[in-house]
């Protein structure tokens, strides 16, 4: 459907954006002229995005994972320092990853602590990166 559709209407879409940008009228700095030189800018961007039918027309996905940090503003004024509200940011990213994986992040927690208790103070880096949440998913499946 995007294949046999898109096209005819991105070039129309693509027409119309040229002619409004090249009125005379048209002040560099109006919005109208910002909108339209941001719309030209990603244009060949919006052209991919009708060449799969995998790809989501719009952000709601994001919008929805993001209503979870926008509902935990009103406290953080409680996180009692900048270090704090560090590492809640690091606690978000990674509850965030784990529903992005769909990952049960109590079990992943349990899991993680488990196994860097036992590690000795010198593990290298790269076995603790082994522990971030698409990783983790993958060994679990083993």
């Amino acid at each position: 459907y995007r294949q046999s559709y898109a096209p005819d209407i991105l070039q129309d879409l693509l027409e119309k954006l040229e002619e409004i940008s090249s009125r005379k009228d048209l002040l560099p700095k109006s919005t109208l002229a910002q909108a339209v030189a941001y719309a030209l800018n990603e244009y060949n961007a919006i052209c991919d995005i009708f060449k799969r039918g995998d790809t989501p027309l719009d952000n709601n996905y994001i919008e929805r994972i993001q209503r979870y940090i926008s509902l935990s503003r009103r406290n953080s004024m409680f996180f009692g320092s900048h270090e704090g509200a560090g590492r809640a940011a690091i606690l978000y990213s990674i509850a965030i990853s784990c529903r992005l994986n769909g990952i049960n992040l109590f079990e992943y927690i349990c899991d993680v602590i488990e196994k860097t208790a036992e590690w000795q103070p010198n593990t290298p880096w790269e076995k603790y990166r082994d522990l971030l949440p698409d990783r983790w998913k993958k060994q679990q499946q083993h």
